[in-house]
């Protein structure tokens, strides 16, 4: 009797540690379900933070863009006004030098032409002096001619009058042929540098016309500057947050099912044979819990409800749970 009883308590403590394991199972699986739901809580809040961040840093990259591309447009407005006065400031004193460089060459010419006269007229008055000069010679030589045709008549006539008077004529006539080729010579001179002071004329004439600048024309236009065309832009990709690492659970049946093998394996060490009423034992009367022996406890208090499908017994008699427990609200 003590036997079946410690066999009893044995089974109840292995069905108890057995629920206790269940119940210690199930606890440790909720604390790791619990830390990978705060794992994806986790990851859930950092994908959004990043995309939240994405989403701003792209409409701030806008905003750069655009507020850059109109501060490049105003600079290049600026430079582009301040050229256009350079242009105009350019223009105005390219004229103004052309002017002046017109006005400058027209008084040039008009010195050159004022210097060609005044040679021309020098040069007349040096020619007009060598013909009066050779006139009064020529009057001095006919003066000279008659009064030696004079002397020559008042001497004796005949043969040596006529041979003065001829060689006085003789004497003038070469005198005039000098007086001729003098003032020939003198007027060729002064033909040539007549010639020389048209031909400086004329140099200095081209050297005005060659320093002549050109008439300015209007300076070609500064495009006027434009702003770029607006950039294609591109959404962020949203960013997926990943998966916690599954939750390591335990097998919440496993110690339920140890327990109960270990408690039949007690109930299955008790002698069935001498039950305490004196009475045979059979397995009729323990599987209806009758004659207050320990296997009739065990089967009223224990088989019914621990195990699916009730109890069976082998071919000897002896308790044989089924494997499978049912305990709802376990897992």
């Amino acid at each position: 009797m003590a036997a079946a009883i410690f066999a009893g308590i044995s089974a109840v403590t292995a069905i108890a540690g057995g629920i206790k394991g269940a119940s210690d199972a199930s606890k440790q699986n909720q604390k790791a379900r619990d830390h990978q739901s705060r794992q994806q809580d986790l990851l859930n809040k950092q994908a959004k933070l990043q995309n939240e961040y994405n989403e701003e840093k792209f409409e701030a990259d806008k905003e750069n863009y655009r507020k850059i591309a109109e501060y490049n447009f105003q600079t290049a407005v600026k430079k582009w006004q301040y050229d256009m006065t350079i242009r105009a400031l350019q223009e105005k004193s390219d004229a103004q030098q052309y002017l002046m460089n017109v006005e400058n060459s027209q008084k040039q010419l008009t010195f050159n032409e004022i210097a060609d006269q005044q040679g021309r007229s020098r040069e007349q008055l040096i020619l007009n002096d060598a013909r009066a000069e050779d006139a009064f010679e020529r009057q001095d030589l006919l003066v000279a001619q008659l009064q030696a045709q004079g002397k020559a008549r008042l001497g004796q006539a005949g043969r040596s009058m006529a041979k003065r008077v001829q060689s006085n004529e003789a004497q003038i006539g070469r005198d005039l042929a000098v007086l001729d080729a003098s003032l020939t010579g003198e007027v060729k001179a002064s033909n040539l540098r007549m010639f020389d002071i048209s031909m400086g004329k004329f140099a200095a004439d081209a050297r005005v016309e060659a320093a002549r600048m050109l008439r300015p024309g209007r300076l070609p236009d500064i495009p006027a500057p434009t702003k770029p065309p607006e950039p294609t832009w591109v959404e962020p990709m949203q960013i997926i947050p990943g998966m916690a690492k599954p939750a390591a659970t335990q097998s919440v049946a496993m110690p339920l099912i140890q327990g109960f093998s270990k408690a039949a394996n007690s109930l299955a060490s008790i002698d069935f044979g001498s039950p305490s009423d004196g009475g045979k034992f059979t397995t009729d009367n323990f599987a209806q819990g009758g004659g207050g022996n320990t296997a009739g406890y065990f089967n009223s208090q224990i088989a019914p409800s621990a195990f699916s499908g009730g109890s069976t017994f082998n071919q000897r008699g002896l308790f044989e749970p089924v494997r499978t427990p049912a305990f709802p609200g376990l897992s």
